[in-house]
């Protein structure tokens, strides 16, 4: 690791040398992810918005890269020593968090160009027109097609429901599609994680008496789903719905690779389903 990063930055640029106020080398390549995560909030899509979550991800290692270049040469006019604890900083950093990045850069990359592991749910409309079907998973490209097909039939009065779940971004969009139109919202089968945030949008709430419907901790891959924290866009979606605070909790408690199912009169008690 030491001879390979002391090759690595003999060959750099002059001009990467240590030129810059330390501080403003650090705060450097954090702006700009930071630039890049506020334009993904606007980005209007799944894939727009890991799009630039990942121009940001890549600007900052090539900053970080840059940086360590530099305190290496800044390093080496001090000590020895100096240098040998800096390799072993990067060596350490590189261990603890390198894998976990690597595999939410990798699934966001997958989003980014199109290769979404979750296929979009299957939406389809009833005979007559007053029934729209979503089932499957909720990957990218779902709430288009729940778009498209609300636009195709202005007479749909209910959506019903039979889901695992899968993007909270596309879930949370479907939401508010559902919400301008004022329709109902009915778990026909298995409706769990994302599919919740669905079935909490809709005027009318129901579902079959053998439905199931589940909640859990939000997850992404590459992330402790307990890092993922109350200000993920899973839990803000409850608290925006009126889900209480210990309801909330009790879904917190919930790893993402289990799942909680509340009794009906549980769903009932805190409008989860209306009737």
């Amino acid at each position: 690791m030491h001879s390979a990063f002391a090759s690595l930055a003999a060959r750099a640029p002059a001009r990467w040398r240590l030129h810059l106020p330390l501080p403003a080398l650090w705060l450097a390549p954090w702006a700009v992810a930071a630039l890049a995560d506020g334009a993904a909030d606007h980005a209007g899509s799944l894939r727009a918005t890991a799009a630039w979550q990942l121009g940001g991800m890549v600007a900052a290692v090539v900053g970080l890269a840059g940086l360590a270049v530099c305190l290496w040469r800044f390093a080496g006019r001090r000590s020895p020593v100096a240098r040998a604890v800096l390799a072993a900083l990067i060596a350490l950093g590189l261990v603890t968090a390198g894998p976990s990045a690597a595999q939410r850069t990798a699934e966001i990359g997958r989003i980014a160009f199109g290769l979404d592991p979750l296929p979009a749910a299957r939406v389809e409309l009833s005979g007559d027109g007053h029934t729209l079907w979503l089932r499957g998973s909720i990957g990218t490209g779902s709430a288009d097609a729940v778009a498209r097909a609300l636009t195709a039939s202005p007479a749909v009065r209910q959506v019903r429901l039979d889901s695992p779940g899968g993007r909270v971004y596309e879930a949370r969009e479907i939401a508010s599609l559902l919400r301008a139109r004022q329709v109902d919202t009915f778990a026909e089968g298995l409706c769990a994680s994302a599919c919740t945030v669905v079935l909490l949008a809709g005027r009318e709430r129901g579902a079959a008496h053998e439905a199931r419907i589940g909640f859990h901790r939000p997850q992404f891959a590459g992330q402790d789903d307990e890092a993922l924290g109350t200000s993920h866009a899973l839990i803000r979606a409850y608290r925006e719905a009126g889900l209480g605070a210990a309801f909330i909790d009790r879904v917190r408690a919930t790893p993402s690779r289990s799942m909680w199912y509340p009794a009906r009169a549980e769903l009932l008690r805190q409008r989860v389903l209306t009737g």
